[in-house]
């Protein structure tokens, strides 16, 4: 046993006492810390630490968790020409491998080992061998064989063996190291400087950390525990690498090394994110909201949040000092996983008006009793400019005024233009109106969806997302095609997410975390549970020892040993996944030499991305004919304004749909009817708003008819026999439907009734009408048949729209419908 090196009893750094203070017992338990000897010892099953045994037969030396051998008999290996299995069930060749520093074999014997196959000091190994001739057993039993005191440790300091004999003051290894040096000329001749900073003889997972201060001990401890407690992996070989290096070069916190010094040190690019990491957590030790608050950059963690907060940029002292007190006073009532993109949304407007300041004024802003509304309106006039020279959207210009007008209300109801305070002094004109906030842009949102050919082509490429990334996230993917739930809807879903309604319906359990909704419930296809049931049983034979109620049903690959974290956005992955694949071919109009022309050109793949498949989702089920309210529920909004800006068709792509329509039009009798109507379009776009009610397979034009809504005609809606009435291609499944209906109809007077001969023929359909309907289909789609396959597709797309804008296509689900598949093109 090692000479004990201890802990100060009264340790003068109040630092150490608190860091001492901070080391949970059970952790260093874990590692069979001693104080004394300040060894750090990794077990052989942990989730994070562990180190099973190399399978190989007759070698115990730890391996990183999942790998089935050491490296060095993963190298004996692959030089082998045996299985894995023959290679593992074999003897190593060469003997036993040591694991460190064994004592002798003989009861109470101080000394070590001669060689680990001995079993015996180099004495007792003489006596055995040379002078008694006895084998092991019968020596060890021999009442002539009598223990031996140890020579000491080896006088290195990060050393914890014993010396090899009485004539040298180091182990047998370290003498080796200090003569090979001699030999080689790489040792300058300093043997007091070599024995402190030269590094412990390297056994399997065991790191010394002996040689090292008091203070730089407990912090490497400390940002050891935090990193397992965090299920990071910290491998014995790289921490070993890291207090070699401490060692040598002297260091004696870590907390006083800079990028520079750990760069210096020749310290690994994985071994400086460790200490970066052990700084972070040092700090956050003694951190607290109340000292976060005074510094430049807030680490939001110590307000219960992720990410940091940078005041760095306002160049004016005061108005730093009033935007930090804002910020101090509104994170309270913040919530979710957006608060740092939030909140330096805000600090990014208020940059903006300290440049507009710094620029603008020849004191730069710094003399606040000398701002004035000319500022403001200075102000107003930049961000104006850089909008319309495309440096900052339309919304964020709205979003920067908002903003800053916001920040400069608050700071004078919270007081800080007083006298005395940090903005005292500040004239009431410096300030924002509602009349300076520009007006809001048109919305954008509709138009976000994806066309169904690129909906199509993404979901027969999610092998290639899956292969680049993991199964998680490309289950993530095709739960949010299905769903249309937010990406953090998604990624944070508990693993008992999928339940049954009373009525035996398959519903989505998940939290809208944007509107603090919680236990929220979506109705799901039989696929998609059927996806959530495959996933369930992957993520549960990962984790079989985790409760259910802490398991997640995407649980991270990274730093999550036990399950419990989910994955996290993987928007960079996703945009390297699209734009590996084959360009997306849709069908454009173009104008070529004067005339439209329809051509397949590629679809910009910067509209893909995550947030797409959730206007994607809205506007399929709006094309479904599903209700407005009902797709405000299932979108989970609380306004009907916001779901209508999910699938909402702008009156621009409605005209073009209508003059693509309205081409392939036809009167009563099947004739095509807008030829030579180019020049009407204006009023055709205006009776379709207000000239036209639409029936079951087409429009009626009739005044007196359109002003009844529908409800005045005297042909009981026979609309194939009158000449009010036209249809045009985007009535082709009702007119399909209809002709389906009456030949039911027919067929079912003719046979199931028992009825009068006038009655039946009153009630059933007339041949006439049956041949007209059918002549308009055929006239419908032998123009369609004579379109290029670019024109088809074209006039699909435009019927979509059409059929999605008619009000009479809106109405409530019948009871029991089922919900639309939004990707009604998978396989099985």
């Amino acid at each position: 046993m090692a000479t004990p090196l201890s802990l100060p009893s009264a340790p003068n750094d109040v630092w150490v006492e608190r860091l001492v203070d901070a080391l949970e017992s059970d952790f260093l338990g874990l590692l069979s810390w001693d104080w004394d000897l300040r060894v750090v010892t990794y077990p052989r099953s942990h989730p994070v630490l562990g180190m099973p045994d190399c399978r190989v037969v007759g070698c115990d030396k730890g391996v990183k968790a999942g790998s089935p051998m050491c490296p060095g008999c993963a190298n004996r290996w692959k030089t082998s020409d045996l299985s894995l299995e023959d290679f593992v069930a074999t003897v190593r060749a060469g003997g036993w491998r040591t694991l460190g520093q064994l004592p002798c074999r003989v009861i109470d014997c101080e000394r070590p080992r001669k060689t680990v196959r001995s079993g015996l000091c180099s004495t007792h190994h003489f006596q055995q061998t040379k002078t008694l001739k006895l084998d092991l057993e019968e020596f060890l039993s021999d009442p002539s064989v009598q223990p031996l005191s140890g020579f000491g440790n080896c006088i290195v300091a990060a050393c914890y063996r014993q010396r090899g004999g009485p004539k040298h003051p180091y182990c047998d290894p370290h003498r080796s190291r200090l003569a090979v040096a001699r030999r080689l000329g790489t040792f300058d001749g300093d043997e007091e400087a070599w024995r402190l900073t030269t590094s412990a003889v390297a056994a399997s997972r065991q790191i010394s950390l002996r040689g090292l201060p008091d203070r730089l001990v407990v912090e490497l401890l400390f940002g050891l525990q935090v990193r397992a407690m965090n299920g990071v992996k910290t491998y014995d070989h790289h921490l070993r690498a890291i207090c070699d290096r401490l060692r040598a070069v002297g260091a004696a916190t870590i907390t006083s090394l800079t990028d520079d010094a750990l760069a210096e040190a020749g310290l690994s690019p994985y071994a400086r994110t460790v200490l970066r990491g052990t700084q972070t957590a040092l700090r956050r030790l003694v951190s607290t909201p109340e000292t976060e608050r005074l510094k430049d950059i807030w680490d939001l963690v110590v307000f219960g949040h992720s990410g940091t907060l940078n005041f760095t940029k306002i160049c004016q002292k005061p108005l730093r000092e009033a935007l930090k007190i804002w910020a101090y006073n509104d994170l309270p009532r913040r919530r979710g996983k957006s608060v740092r993109a939030a909140m330096q949304g805000v600090i990014s407007a208020m940059v903006l008006l300290s440049e507009s300041l710094r620029l603008q004024r020849d004191d730069g802003g710094q003399v606040l009793a000398l701002l004035s509304r000319k500022d403001i309106t200075n102000f107003c006039n930049r961000v104006a400019f850089l909008a319309e020279n495309g440096k900052m959207s339309a919304h964020r210009r709205v979003n920067t005024i908002r903003f800053v007008r916001q920040v400069l209300n608050r700071t004078r109801s919270l007081g800080l233009t007083r006298p005395g305070e940090v903005l005292g002094g500040l004239p009431n004109d410096f300030a924002l109106s509602l009349e300076d906030i520009p007006d809001e842009p048109e919305d954008t949102e509709a138009g976000k969806d994806l066309p169904d050919a690129v909906m199509r082509q993404l979901s027969d490429n999610l092998h290639l997302l899956e292969k680049a990334t993991n199964r998680e996230y490309r289950i993530a993917v095709e739960l949010m095609m299905d769903t249309g739930r937010r990406p953090d809807e998604i990624y944070q879903l508990p693993w008992d997410c999928l339940r049954k309604d009373p009525d035996g319906s398959l519903v989505l359990l998940y939290d809208n975390s944007k509107a603090f909704r919680l236990g929220r419930k979506l109705p799901i296809g039989k696929a998609t549970a059927a996806m959530i049931t495959e996933q369930q049983e992957r993520a549960r034979q990962r984790f079989p020892e985790t409760p259910t109620a802490d398991l997640r049903l995407l649980p991270s690959p990274v730093a999550n040993p036990h399950g419990t974290k989910s994955i996290s956005t993987f928007s960079e992955s996703h945009r390297l996944w699209v734009d590996s694949l084959p360009d997306f071919l849709i069908p454009v109009v173009v104008e070529v030499e004067g005339q439209p022309v329809t051509k397949l050109l590629p679809f910009d793949k910067s509209k893909i991305f995550p947030y797409a498949y959730r206007h994607s989702y809205a506007q399929r089920h709006a094309d479904a004919n599903i209700a407005p309210d009902v797709l405000k529920d299932l979108m989970d909004h609380r306004q009907l304004s916001t779901t209508q800006s999910y699938y909402r068709v702008s009156q621009e792509r409605r005209r073009e749909a209508v003059d693509r329509v309205v081409a392939l039009q036809f009167d009563r009798h099947g004739n095509r009817v807008w030829r030579k109507a180019q020049g009407l379009l204006q009023s055709e776009h205006v009776r379709r708003e207000i000239g036209e009610v639409a029936t079951a397979y087409g429009v009626c034009k009739e005044p007196s008819n359109v002003a009844a809504g529908g409800q005045s005609c005297p042909l009981r809606f026979r609309c194939v026999g009158c000449d009010h009435f036209n249809t045009d291609v985007s009535y082709l499944p009702d007119l399909e439907a209809y002709l389906a209906d009456l030949l039911r109809s027919r067929e079912k007077l003719r046979s199931a009734f028992e009825a009068d001969d006038w009655a039946r023929s009153e009630a059933s359909p007339s041949d006439e009408e049956i041949r007209r309907v059918r002549r308009l289909i055929k006239r419908v789609k032998a123009d369609l048949d004579d379109l290029s396959a670019e024109d088809r597709a074209q006039i699909e797309q435009a019927i979509a729209v059409v059929r999605r804008t008619r009000t009479v296509m809106l109405g409530m689900p019948r009871v029991g419908q089922p919900l639309p598949d939004t990707r009604p093109w998978r396989s099985a």
